[in-house]
C-alpha cells in the first residue's frame, strides 16, 4: 500500500514551515540531520527501559539518554579515575535513574592494561599502544578491572527494551562478544566504527555489519561523523533489532 502523502490541509503550521524550510529555502540537509539526531535515527519511538552507556566518558550521552526515555534505568561504565569521578559527581542528581560503575567491558574478565589520555578524556583505549595518540596528548598505563556485559548484566534487574552504546575507543566489537546475551534480547546498538584508513588492529565497518547481523541487527545509518580534515573517520553508527510486524485485525 502506497502511505498517503501530507497534504496543506491535514498539516500543521509549524509542520508547513518546517517543509518551506526544507523544500524551499535548501535546508533540508541540516533539518534531516537535525531531526535524526533528535530522534536517534528511530531509536527515540522505541519503549526503552534499559540503557547500557559503555564507556561513558563524564556522563553526557547518560544525560541525554535520561531527558529521552526518563522510565529507563541507565548503567554507565567508565574505567578511567579521573574521568569516572567527573561521572559519578555529573549523574549524582539522577541517583537511582544513571548508575555509574568503574570498570572496563571487553570479551572477557580480568583485569588490563589501558593506555590512560591525561589530555583527552575521551582517548583513552586498552589498545595500550602509545601510536594511537597524537603526538601532543600527555598518556600513562594503568591496571583496570574488565568484566563482560553478559557477566555484569546477570546481575542487574534489566528490562525491556535495551539499547546499547559503545563507545570504547577500538574495543568496541570485543565488548559486543562479551554481551551477546544481552545483544540477543536489545531492541538498538549505537557503536563507534572506523569508516576510512582504519587501523590494522582495528575492525572496520564491515565486520560490525557481519557481528551484528548474527545477532539479528540491521544496519540503520549514523548519528554523527568524526571528521579529519573534512573527510569522515570514525561513525556513531546505529543497528536495529527489526521488529514483527503488527497483526491487523
Amino acid at each position: 500500500m502506497v502511505p498517503l502523502q501530507e497534504t496543506s490541509h491535514t498539516m500543521s503550521i509549524s509542520q508547513r514551515v518546517l517543509r518551506f524550510a526544507r523544500l524551499r529555502l535548501g535546508l533540508k540537509p541540516l533539518i534531516d540531520y537535525a531531526q535524526a539526531r533528535s530522534r536517534l535515527i528511530g531509536i527515540a519511538d522505541l519503549p526503552i527501559r534499559t540503557v547500557f552507556d559503555v564507556g561513558a566518558n563524564v556522563g553526557k550521552k547518560a544525560r541525554l539518554y535520561h531527558r529521552m526515555f526518563p522510565d529507563a534505568r541507565i548503567y554507565c561504565f567508565e574505567p578511567v579515575p579521573s574521568t569516572f569521578e567527573r561521572l559519578a559527581h555529573n549523574v549524582r542528581p539522577f541517583s537511582g535513574a544513571i548508575l555509574p560503575y568503574q570498570l572496563a567491558l571487553g570479551s572477557e574478565s580480568g583485569r588490563a592494561r589501558m593506555l590512560w589520555n591525561q589530555t583527552h578524556s575521551g582517548g583513552s583505549t586498552l589498545t595500550c599502544d602509545r601510536r594511537t595518540s597524537a603526538a601532543h596528548e600527555v598518556t600513562r598505563e594503568i591496571d583496570v578491572p574488565v568484566s563482560t556485559l553478559d557477566e555484569v548484566a546477570s546481575a542487574l534487574p534489566l528490562e525491556d527494551d535495551i539499547l546499547v552504546k559503545i563507545d570504547v575507543e577500538g574495543h568496541d566489537l570485543e565488548v559486543i562478544r562479551g554481551g551477546t546475551e544481552v545483544l540477543g534480547r536489545a531492541a538498538a546498538v549505537i557503536v563507534e566504527v572506523p569508516i576510512l584508513d582504519a587501523p590494522a588492529d582495528r575492525p572496520g565497518m564491515r565486520e560490525f555489519i557481519l557481528e551484528l547481523s548474527d545477532l539479528g541487527y540491521m544496519y540503520r545509518g549514523n548519528l554523527a561523523c568524526g571528521y579529519v580534515q573534512g573527510i569522515p573517520r570514525l561513525v556513531d553508527a546505529v543497528f536495529i533489532r527489526p521488529r514483527p510486524a503488527q497483526k491487523r485485525g
